[in-house]
């Protein structure tokens, strides 16, 4: 275990660090350059909008080996990313997360747009990223200029752009323990005098952090490929086209899930009988056309997305010959099959900048079509004899037993339109305001056949309507500093099940065919901007939440019958503090620190299927049939009112601090040091808060990078070693909400040893 404790002395370390560097502003001056951000679709300097925004520079991606967004877990306050399953991740802002992420439909609550273009797949969330120029983490519910799923926030990705009339490029290798070999190449060419070209390829592969012992098959690997092209095209100084293609592709297998009830002492090491694989194909076409007209700029942006992913893994994460007396019936996911395809289309408009208004504005329009396919196939293994007996379609639509699980074919539409506008009106030279609102008309059809069809096709519709919007009061000080207050609403539309319950003679149904909008409410308060002659950028806030009907994974008596419920009331509070300190021309501090509070704040009955399915082993094994009565009234016994739990994936403290020193090498140009303390809190995994299948323990983290940089700065080396104590932290723990409810947790990764070579070609 790393010696820094994980609960006052992390703390006591950001605080310990900035103090001790105050006195260094005074002796040594250095000042910051301004950080310029796109947060509200304009370029503006980050001290003058209105959010809490944190932002990642290309440098800091490379320093900090940001190679997915899983890797900005706990770097921007408030931030949590949890792995889930293994195929898919769960980005919760403040305690505003996707926990109904096992129904494909149902939206996440923080929405990712990489160059102005919205990313609708939520397993693009798990692919490379690939020659970025800046990360933009915005946290709060975006309901104006981002709309509908961003009840949590937004993560904005801006890529490099081609440069005109000017050659460049620049390759990299890093190679690694574990077997990892990492290249990235990238070449910007022009094409005339107004056109020009960036091509960027990558790739990255690594053996696994941890290894199925029972069938030597190695996990948490790697095997990706990235590829981007790139065209801009200045047809006049006025009019701009810029063209974009990216794709991904991953072939791996697997990540290792390993079960809580497995009896593998190493953390990293796990026994399971059935061999994972997991490939994700990624395609984003994009197209952006600026227009600047006397007093505005007119943008229409265009994207065409497609993604498939295929996942096989051990459903009930432990194996036939070692198997605890209390696990779970032999379960396997072979496969699950999702396609996802999306079209977007979005015209913007902006005022230009004029320094003699007082009003500036965007407006805009944005069309969503999406279509998911899901192919799901469960085995569960009822004889307990290690083999999953061949199923026939007319076995499964007869009712007759045999060796399966949950079988679903679905296909479900989402369409959605939504208008907004936003302005800001300079009352005053220290006061100005900030208005918008969003208009939401978004559909939702499902085709769902479960089981080859034997209870039918199902036809599910839900439609939302809904309007929403910001209003903010800024206030600039005497010292420049910018004090504001904001009262904003954001929405999640709802959607339709695969499964619900649908017979209450029995017991009652808690899962019903469709799930309604979720609603956030937010008030902030903050204040940020330089201070010490632009040698301190600080930014502080305040929050309260009122979150209404939030979406999560829940489960019904009925057998097979889980889907997304509504839970009426959360509340949720908290602070969140970051300082970045240029302590003198050699030394930067930067600091992040935040503290939530969230609870449950109103009666709700929810089934958890970690009891559910205990029972229900229980009776199968005193011979009680799976689809009888008895099963069914078990369940709905065990039913509990989670008034008053906490939420899900929403740690109390994250903190992250890092230390960067510069040493001059006269003609072998500069070395530049980083040593980074990250710490993400306790938390639940899921709003059960059940202590041995939700609670997730805290980590700490230290990791150190050391740069040599030429003095023309044309080449790099750099040495990393990350997980300095080799700390097998818990980055999740998932529970399974179908089949037979196994657990499992996700490790971060290990130890890494890296050696980076970088050239770049001008």
């Amino acid at each position: 275990m790393i010696l820094i404790r994980p609960n006052l002395s992390h703390s006591l370390l950001c605080l310990g660090l900035f103090l001790s560097g105050a006195s260094l502003l005074a002796e040594n001056p250095a000042q910051i350059e301004e950080i310029i951000v796109t947060a509200e679709k304009r370029s503006e300097p980050l001290s003058e909008v209105s959010q809490s925004i944190s932002v990642f520079d290309s440098g800091e991606v490379q320093d900090l080996h940001i190679e997915t967004l899983i890797d900005l877990n706990s770097l921007a306050p408030g931030v949590n990313i949890a792995k889930n399953e293994g195929v898919r991740s769960v980005v919760t802002i403040r305690g505003v997360g996707n926990e109904a992420n096992q129904n494909t439909i149902a939206n996440p609550s923080v929405s990712y747009h990489v160059d102005g273009i919205y990313v609708a797949s939520p397993f693009s969330l798990l692919a490379d990223l690939l020659d970025v120029e800046r990360i933009e983490m915005i946290r709060g519910p975006q309901g104006t200029l981002f709309g509908q799923n961003s009840t949590g926030g937004a993560i904005n990705i801006t890529t490099v752009a081609p440069a005109i009339q000017e050659v460049s490029g620049a390759v990299s290798a890093t190679l690694g323990n574990f077997d990892r070999i990492k290249t990235h190449g990238s070449v910007s060419l022009p094409i005339g005098s107004n056109m020009a070209v960036r091509t960027t390829l990558a790739t990255n592969q690594h053996g696994g952090f941890s290894e199925n012992v029972l069938l030597g098959q190695e996990l948490d690997d790697a095997d990706n490929f990235s590829g981007r092209v790139r065209f801009l095209w200045e047809i006049r100084p006025t009019t701009q086209v810029d063209l974009s293609m990216h794709a991904f592709r991953e072939n791996k297998n697997g990540a290792a899930l390993k079960g809580i009830l497995d009896q593998t002492a190493d953390p990293r090491e796990l026994a399971q009988d059935f061999r994972s694989s997991y490939s994700l194909d990624t395609t984003l076409l994009s197209a952006v056309l600026a227009q600047d007209l006397s007093n505005a700029t007119v943008k229409y942006l265009f994207s065409q997305q497609e993604d498939h992913h295929v996942s096989y893994r051990d459903n009930d994460r432990t194996d036939i010959v070692s198997r605890h007396p209390d696990a779970f019936l032999p379960a396997a996911v072979a496969p699950e099959d999702d396609t996802q395809t999306t079209t977007t289309h979005e015209i913007q408009w902006l005022s230009n900048e004029n320094t003699s208004s007082t009003l500036s504005w965007i407006g805009g329009i944005f069309l969503l079509d999406t279509s998911f396919k899901v192919r799901f196939r469960e085995l569960i293994d009822f004889g307990r004899d290690g083999v999953f007996d061949p199923v026939s379609v007319a076995q499964v639509r007869n009712f007759e037993p045999g060796d399966y699980g949950f079988i679903s074919d679905s296909k479900n539409d989402r369409s959605s339109t939504s208008a907004y506008f936003q302005a800001d009106y300079l009352v005053s030279d220290q006061f100005n305001l900030v208005g918008g609102l969003r208009y939401t008309d978004d559909s939702v059809e499902g085709r769902v056949t479960n089981f080859y069809g034997r209870g039918g096709t199902d036809r599910l519709t839900i439609s939302s309507k809904r309007l929403t919007g910001r209003a903010t009061l800024e206030y600039k000080t005497p010292q420049e500093f910018l004090v504001f207050g904001s009262l904003t609403r954001g929405f999640k539309p709802g959607g339709s099940n695969l499964t619900y319950g649908r017979e209450n003679d029995i017991a009652p149904i808690l899962v019903r065919s469709t799930f309604v909008d979720e609603v956030v409410d937010a008030f902030e308060i903050g204040v940020k901007g330089h201070a010490l002659d632009y040698r301190v950028l600080f930014n502080a806030s305040a929050f309260w939440y009122d979150y209404q009907n939030m979406q999560y994974q829940a489960t019904d008596p009925e057998v097979f019958e889980g889907g997304v419920a509504n839970i009426p009331e959360v509340s949720i509070n908290g602070i969140e503090v970051e300082v970045f300190s240029a302590l003198n021309s050699n030394l930067e501090l930067d600091a992040k620190f935040s503290w939530l509070n969230s609870e449950i704040a109103s009666d709700h009955l929810a089934l958890d299927n970690v009891e559910s399915d205990a029972v229900t082993n229980e009776l199968l094994s005193s011979g009680y049939p799976l689809f009888g009565p008895e099963i069914q009234i078990a369940r709905s016994q065990r039913v509990k009112n989670v008034n008053g739990n906490e939420l899900a994936k929403a740690p109390r403290r994250t903190a992250n601090a890092s230390i960067t020193h510069t040493t001059d090498l006269l003609e072998f140009g500069e070395l530049r040091t980083k040593f980074q303390y990250v710490f993400r809190g306790e938390y639940y995994h899921r709003i059960f808060n059940h202590p041995r299948t939700d609670y997730v323990d805290s980590y700490s983290v230290l990791n150190v990078t050391s740069t040599l940089i030429s003095t023309d700065r044309r080449w790099s080396l750099t040495l990393s070693l990350l997980n300095v104590a080799d700390e097998p932290g818990v980055n999740s723990k998932f529970t399974d909400v179908f089949g037979v409810g196994a657990t499992s947790v996700e490790l971060i990764p290990p130890r890494q040893f890296l050696l980076r070579i970088y050239r770049l070609f001008e």
